[in-house]
């Protein structure tokens, strides 16, 4: 599985890159900019982007995950300590992996994610992900996780 990280912190981008590298995922970028990722993902089409809403200083990956899907059908995660964005932007994504995160939760969120995008049902979440549109009754089991 090919997965786009979309961070702009480089220690965070690294570490999310080493963590899913080490989980045997295929990893496209870090992609610190919207016009990088939006590149990254129209030559490569990733299976999935895990996109940081505060890019730069500005909401940008709200916009970024509505581009990755209507254009390219790519699904996005939040991974991001802007919840009450995130949950707005809940057309955007299937979901949010509040920061700080656990490593672990990280690399459970992708085959979760990709689960979700397929219209199943996943048989638990990993903790800190919450998931948006039909799923909204598995919240409780993000928190308990």
């Amino acid at each position: 599985m090919l997965v786009l990280v979309v961070e702009d912190e480089p220690m965070i981008a690294a570490s999310i890159e080493w963590e899913l590298l080490d989980a045997g995922y295929d990893v496209l970028g870090p992609a610190s900019s919207v016009a990088e990722a939006e590149r990254l993902a129209a030559e490569h089409r990733p299976d999935l982007a895990l996109v940081d809403i505060n890019l730069a200083g500005h909401d940008e990956g709200v916009a970024l995950a509505r581009d990755l899907k209507a254009r390219l059908g790519v699904p996005s995660v939040f991974v991001t300590g802007q919840l009450a964005q995130a949950r707005q932007a809940s057309d955007a994504a299937l979901g949010v992996l509040t920061k700080p995160f656990h490593f672990d939760a990280l690399v459970e969120t992708v085959p979760v994610a990709a689960a979700l995008a397929r219209g199943r049902r996943p048989a638990r979440l990993p903790r800190g992900l919450e998931v948006f549109g039909d799923w909204t009754s598995d919240r409780t089991l993000a928190a308990a996780g």
